[in-house]
């Protein structure tokens, strides 16, 4: 027994065991420092199992009061509804969360809903020192396709962060002001995103993006009304593709005289409607038909020079389409003009039926204003209004929150009449999809794949075996 122990083969075969187990000792204390130093990492695409960018930076510095009530039946959850919620509670020191069972705590749940009907998985956020409360409820939180052969609704994606920090907002902050959309004149009916019934309006992207900033939208036809609104703060033409009347040119520019705001969204050759150059032309300002393009590349998106980018801090704003804009002669002196984007030196105008939008040999460019600031002061009010040269650019790529240009943050600037510093104040969260992604890997990541898992260890192998037989054909040589 002493002999076997003490034989170089025992212990060889003691070292090897013994240097084995040190190796997992030290395998497993590097798993388990690792595991309390880092979190999980999303791999998802659109950040499914995670809080959007600009929700993080919204609940950092958020201290508002708020109670979450996350209302389910048990067994009932929606893991993706009850994740954003918990993800939120999380994030924040001064919001909790709480869980309330309808059936054991119908009363609790129908003084916020209003009514019997319950639904599982909605919630309820309440500011606790105003009692103000808003309560959403979990269709408002998914997001439905119509599949085209069986006509029912498929779930395609959530946006149930999105909604409950809409209802955070709508009970801890004041409203920044009503925006008031004229209709009458088949405004936004161009969009891509709208649908029948919801013709004329803007599309659900816009509408989350100024509820999540505090601003109420309202529509009015000022050919029935006669005037603007009492309680407008804002005043959005968004795109007309009929001219506005004598009778509504005159109300607008009544309401600027007051110390109205005015955002004229312009739709290209669309330079005949007499009316609304009338308004233009009363602050000094005209547009005519046409497209404007730009010679530079770096201020085009691709190859096609009439999608135009503008410079706006440390990124791009999108012009698709635009209209060329001017300073008119008749310009007031009560009257400011500011420039606030245009295009390089390299600017010129094309008309829509041109057989290429290219640049000639010999072709004058100069640079041409993409959003003009008008400041008009009327004994000493000042009316201001904003010309977007497309109104293109307020389309749902543009302005939401997974966007890499910076158009919601302009928009933003010229509501609040001021800078939104590094967009700290702009909330825009894009949708979660309902479906499971697979991770997707590029060749190059599968190659590496494939070297780190088969052929190094093959390798590792081959040398052993070498190794092994040298070590045998020596000994045998002896």
């Amino acid at each position: 027994m002493n002999k076997t122990m003490s034989s170089r083969k025992f212990r060889g075969g003691a070292y090897a065991t013994a240097v084995s187990f040190i190796v997992i000792v030290v395998l497993v204390i590097v798993n388990l420092v690792a595991g309390s130093l880092f979190h999980y990492r999303d791999l998802t695409s659109t950040g499914k199992y995670s809080l959007s960018e600009a929700t993080v930076k919204f609940l950092k510095d958020f201290n508002g009061p708020v109670d979450l009530y996350y209302v389910t039946s048990e067994g009932e959850e929606d893991l993706t509804i009850q994740q954003s919620a918990e993800r939120i509670a999380e994030a924040c020191d001064s919001i909790n969360l709480y869980y309330k069972d309808p059936v054991q705590y119908p009363a609790f749940v129908k003084q916020y809903n209003g009514t019997a009907d319950i639904t599982n998985n909605s919630i309820i956020v309440l500011n606790r020192e105003t009692e103000k409360s808003s309560y959403i409820d979990s269709d408002q939180m998914c997001i439905y396709d119509v599949d085209s052969t069986s006509l029912q609704l498929i779930l395609k994606g959530y946006d149930a962060e999105l909604e409950i920090i809409k209802g955070i907002v709508a009970v801890t902050q004041e409203s920044k002001g009503t925006i008031y959309m004229t209709t009458g004149h088949k405004e936004w009916e161009w969009l891509s995103g709208s649908t029948e019934e919801n013709l004329g309006k803007i599309t659900a992207t816009f509408q989350d993006l100024l509820s999540l900033n505090a601003y109420k939208v309202k529509y009015c036809n000022l050919l029935k009304t006669g005037e603007v609104p009492s309680d407008c703060n804002i005043l959005f033409i968004g795109g007309a593709l009929s001219d506005i009347s004598a009778e509504e040119e005159a109300a607008i520019e009544r309401y600027m005289t007051a110390g109205g705001t005015v955002i004229v969204a312009l739709m290209y050759n669309t330079d005949t409607f007499q009316n609304l150059q009338a308004l233009l032309g009363a602050y000094g300002l005209r547009y005519e038909s046409g497209l404007v393009c730009d010679s530079d590349p770096s201020r085009t998106t691709g190859e096609v020079v009439a999608i135009l980018l503008g410079e706006h801090g440390r990124r791009n704003t999108v012009w698709p389409y635009a209209a060329p804009i001017y300073k008119s002669d008749l310009q007031k002196k009560t009257t400011t003009i500011t420039v606030l984007s245009e295009t390089s030196k390299g600017g010129y105008v094309r008309q829509t039926n041109a057989e290429s939008l290219a640049l000639t040999d010999g072709e004058q460019t100069a640079s041409y204003p993409l959003l003009v600031k008008v400041e008009d002061n009327f004994q000493g009010v000042t009316g201001t209004m904003y010309v977007f040269s497309t109104a293109y650019f307020f389309v749902d790529n543009s302005i939401t929150g997974s966007s890499s240009f910076d158009n919601r943050v302009q928009l933003l600037e010229c509501l609040a009449g001021a800078s939104v510093e590094d967009g700290t104040s702009v909330l825009s969260i894009p949708d979660t999809l309902a479906r499971e992604e697979g991770l997707v890997m590029s060749t190059n990541q599968k190659n590496n794949v494939a070297l780190l898992s088969f052929l190094f260890p093959a390798l590792i192998l081959v040398i052993g075996i070498v190794v092994v037989l040298r070590r045998r054909i020596e000994k045998v040589s002896q």
